[in-house]
């Protein structure tokens, strides 16, 4: 049973109290989370105020975040800086992180926009330039984060975990992919690429838009300190795919485009964009993957399909996305 599941009214009253945000009127939970409880709440001040409603979202961390404590500080250096991200709220004591049903809690403002399934090129040039306003202003902040854990060595451990549970074409497949990119990244013209603070996790159920535009970009848990191409490839792989898993060129070029007029793009990223697209797709595969087979095992856990990543991985290794400096000027 999730913390979520646990919530109580008077709990969650005595937790709004704290933050002199007014009355909870209603709240219900949302449906999108998969590793954290999420609420949005609705508020209201009463008649000593104007009487108005606000919004909030309430999260329950049901695990660890990868920036650990410095994930208040990443949303904190981003709401400074202009981007749309929720803004997190302090209560009366000044705590970021508080305590609800024995989880730690996180109350933000909850920001405008809806979720689209069928982005436009202009939805996906809008990305762009979010996640290359969000590596300039962390870079410039000098914010450090712990580095991103799906490595090589993350990559081994858990397709361990499913050797013998999946079918051998498709352990081949992994195996074959994990040592391609096991080898990449052990280059050292790699290890030169620009890292800094990553959202890790930029998919379009972590993105909101309105009739103006790029309204939020929700859910930091993945942050961390990582190659900031691995942004780029980890959308591309979400925002620029089909159904079979084939990258749409002209779409990824849009979303490359748009980042590299606000930080210029390295000629050695723009080498190595295919392999780390081809990395991101294996993360996800990999890590869909294990919730899968821990969800068959009668595990209560909340999943996305692996077989979605699975097509990703396999139009990767077999066709080569090539990328020249020219075709983003």
């Amino acid at each position: 049973m999730n913390a979520v599941d646990r919530l109580d009214l008077p709990s969650l009253k005595a937790l709004v109290h704290g933050y002199g945000i007014g009355e909870p009127v209603r709240y219900w939970p949302a449906t999108s989370g998969i590793e954290n409880s999420n609420y949005f709440i609705v508020t209201a001040q009463g008649a000593a105020a104007d009487g108005a409603e606000r919004q909030y979202v309430l999260t329950l961390l049901e695990r660890p975040a990868n920036a650990g404590d410095a994930l208040v500080v990443l949303l904190d250096t981003c709401e400074a800086a202009g981007l749309p991200v929720p803004a997190v709220l302090r209560d009366r004591d000044g705590r970021a992180l508080t305590e609800l049903a024995g989880k730690p809690a996180m109350l933000c403002s909850r920001l405008p926009g809806r979720h689209v399934y069928n982005p436009t090129e202009r939805q996906v040039e809008a990305l762009g330039r979010f996640i290359a306003r969000l590596h300039v202003a962390t870079l410039a902040s000098e914010l450090r984060l712990p580095a991103y854990p799906r490595d090589p060595e993350w990559l081994y451990e858990q397709a361990e975990s499913c050797r013998g549970e999946v079918p051998y074409r498709v352990g081949v497949l992994m195996a074959d992919t994990r040592r391609q990119v096991e080898a990449a990244l052990s280059r050292q013209d790699v290890a030169r690429l620009p890292q800094g603070p990553i959202h890790a996790d930029l998919f379009r159920d972590n993105v909101l838009f309105n009739e103006w535009g790029l309204s939020g970009v929700l859910d930091f848990h993945h942050a961390s300190h990582g190659y900031l191409i691995y942004d780029l490839a980890v959308a591309a792989n979400d925002w620029c795919t089909d159904a079979t898993g084939a990258l749409d060129e002209e779409r990824a070029l849009a979303l490359l485009r748009a980042y590299h007029r606000i930080r210029p793009l390295h000629r050695e990223e723009l080498w190595h964009f295919p392999v780390f697209a081809l990395y991101a797709a294996l993360a996800f595969w990999t890590s869909r993957l294990v919730v899968t087979l821990e969800q068959r095992r009668g595990r209560a856990v909340r999943t996305n399909n692996p077989e979605e990543f699975q097509r990703i991985v396999e139009h990767h290794a077999a066709h080569f996305f090539y990328l020249d400096q020219r075709r983003l000027t």
